[in-house]
């Protein structure tokens, strides 16, 4: 059905593309002289990202022998031979069909896998059709959104820009699982550019059209691909934006009065369209995720890979709001700080839980810096790290009770990563740079 996946021609294609996007950031350095996030990060968190990418490309083909990367790329070369032999480009590009068994047709249920296809095929015709040339496509469109979400952060944390670097552009998961022909490396690369237009926009005031439409473009891309996404950081994202325009109003009076106002404002117009907003969320929608989960709880447990160890189980779950609440300490620990190192059944898997306790280490430690009233109080007062932990937690649950795979998990917890750590990190600023109870300018 398609030539081998990686063979001898990829030694020779893959340095000349990996070139050729050298020379495209090259271009952008000498744009930009004076900017010294770009001139001492660009081209080494690329070059770290595409190694990672590779790595994992590497790993799926020699060592798995299957995976969703190398899936999405069959079925998008598949389709290819299609479209060679005479079918309908048109309608298979912008219709809602969806390639299975050998067979593509209508199925509206799928627009994530199907977009991703999409953009494979297309990314197939200029890369003679090699899954590792596409690769390198895919981490050219992801390290634009993250180089973005890095700036942002940089932005709002002068002068610590290394450890910074360090969370967004060289964190080996993000990377590793950010890179590749994956709906997660869509997803971080769109919301690298929403936080971006949304800080230039809302904090910054730069209103310009062209942050207008890549938010709105970000926004779409999220929502096709992982509406969850959006689901778990508008609600903290929108009460971060109010507090910054509340903050802006002089008047002590009017400022008081107003932030009351507009979140009573806000919440009446969700209420309002709430049905509307689960409708659209599906299967991720209030009503429908408490029982989601616990059919997907129980498929993970009868799971080839549960008697492998790949499998945790949290547990009786009641398919409910009170349910869900109850078990939602447990699945943010599952998604931020498991595996733990004695759940390692594969050696693969050690470097996850390594991963993990990097996240459980750092938190006690910013904790033990900060002290534990002050951590919590930083985490409520300053609306960067209430915005940051809070869509980390939000996020950490709902992935967390709904998939009980340790090599899933490790893939899909990658958007909460950066948040997270960058709002520890932001604890860590206030407490070391900033003057106790001042919020550092950039912020405000």
């Amino acid at each position: 059905m398609y030539k081998e996946i990686i063979d001898w021609i990829d030694f020779i294609l893959v340095p000349a593309y990996l070139f050729m996007f050298l020379l495209i950031l090259q271009w952008i350095k000498k744009r930009n002289p004076n900017n010294i996030l770009i001139q001492k990060y660009l081209v080494k968190g690329f070059l770290f990202k595409v190694a990672c990418a590779i790595f994992y490309g590497l790993l799926l083909h020699f060592y798995y022998g299957y995976g969703d990367s190398l899936s999405y790329f069959k079925d998008a070369i598949y389709i290819k031979q299609l479209i060679g032999q005479g079918s309908e480009t048109i309608r298979v590009l912008f219709k809602d069909y969806i390639y299975a068994g050998n067979v593509y047709g209508p199925s509206p249920g799928t627009q994530g896998n199907w977009a991703l296809e999409r953009l494979t095929l297309v990314l197939s015709y200029i890369s003679f059709s090699r899954y590792l040339v596409v690769t390198l496509f895919f981490c050219m469109i992801a390290y634009s959104g993250m180089f973005k979400m890095f700036i942002t952060f940089a932005d709002i944390l002068p002068k610590w820009h290394k450890k910074l670097a360090l969370i967004v552009l060289f964190f080996p998961s993000i990377s590793v699982y950010g890179g590749g022909i994956l709906k997660d490396t869509l997803c971080m690369a769109a919301l690298g550019w929403l936080v971006y237009c949304v800080h230039q926009l809302f904090v910054k005031r730069h209103f310009k059209i062209k942050y207008i439409i890549v938010l709105l473009l970000s926004i779409i891309v999220i929502s096709t691909i992982k509406v969850y996404i959006i689901a778990a950081i508008i609600p903290p994202y929108i009460f971060y934006l109010i507090i910054i325009l509340v903050r802006r109003i002089k008047n002590v009076f009017i400022r008081r009065a107003f932030l009351p106002f507009l979140i009573l404002f806000i919440v009446g117009i969700f209420m309002f369209f709430s049905d509307t907003i689960n409708e659209q969320l599906g299967s991720y929608s209030a009503d429908e995720v408490f029982k989601t989960i616990k059919a997907q709880q129980q498929e993970y447990l009868r799971a080839e890979d549960a008697e492998l160890g790949s499998v945790f189980d949290l547990g009786n779950f009641e398919p409910t709001l009170t349910g869900f609440l109850k078990k939602m300490p447990e699945g943010i620990v599952a998604a931020i700080y498991r595996p733990f190192i004695w759940e390692s059944k594969k050696v693969i898997m050690i470097f996850s839980a390594l991963e993990s306790l990097i996240f459980l280490w750092f938190t006690l430690y910013v904790m033990y810096k900060a002290g534990v009233g002050r951590f919590f109080k930083e985490m409520i007062q300053n609306p960067f790290i209430f915005f940051c932990i809070t869509f980390s937690l939000m996020f950490g649950a709902l992935v967390g009770l709904s998939t009980f795979n340790f090599g899933t998990l490790v893939r899909y917890r990658i958007p909460l990563i950066p948040f997270y750590m960058t709002g520890l990190l932001a604890i860590l600023y206030q407490v070391t740079v900033v003057k106790p109870g001042i919020l550092p300018e950039k912020t405000v």
